[in-house]
């Protein structure tokens, strides 16, 4: 392939890395004033109307933001890149599916266009220099 072509599919797939990490640490930085007796607090009572089990919503708010923590940072460093995507799409998937049942709709689209974006990442890390444990070409 045309190593422009490389070099710039490389360059947007850590753009992408520094979008969804920080996107996910700002998130979980949010949630820290409250930590995870307050993030429990919230979501219960946002899922109080819904159908959704509370035993499931008590669960998810209780490790969401370590998860987002994790996310995070596994982004930004780009280890295991492409199962850091996978991750990052199956959470932001649990996210917009909990915000159906409360009728979140501009969250939901917020959501599903971050799993496009998850996708697209996946796609290009294969791509991304910027890796830590990539081997190179030398």
């Amino acid at each position: 392939m045309n190593t422009t072509l490389t070099q710039n599919l490389g360059i947007v797939s850590l753009l992408l890395r520094l979008s969804i990490g920080s996107l996910f640490l700002a998130t979980a930085v949010m949630k820290l004033q409250g930590g995870i007796g307050g993030t429990i607090a919230y979501y219960q009572s946002t899922f109080a109307e819904s159908m959704l089990p509370g035993f499931l919503v008590t669960f998810h708010a209780s490790i969401i933001m370590i998860l987002e923590f994790v996310l995070g940072i596994w982004l930004l460093t780009g280890f295991k890149l492409k199962w850091a995507w996978i991750a990052s799409a199956l959470t932001l998937i649990t996210l917009a599916f909990g915000l159906i049942f409360v009728r979140q709709y501009p969250g939901v689209s917020d959501n599903f266009i971050y799993v496009l974006i998850s996708g697209i990442g996946l796609i290009l890390s294969s791509y991304d220099p910027w890796q830590l444990g990539k081997k190179t070409d030398s």
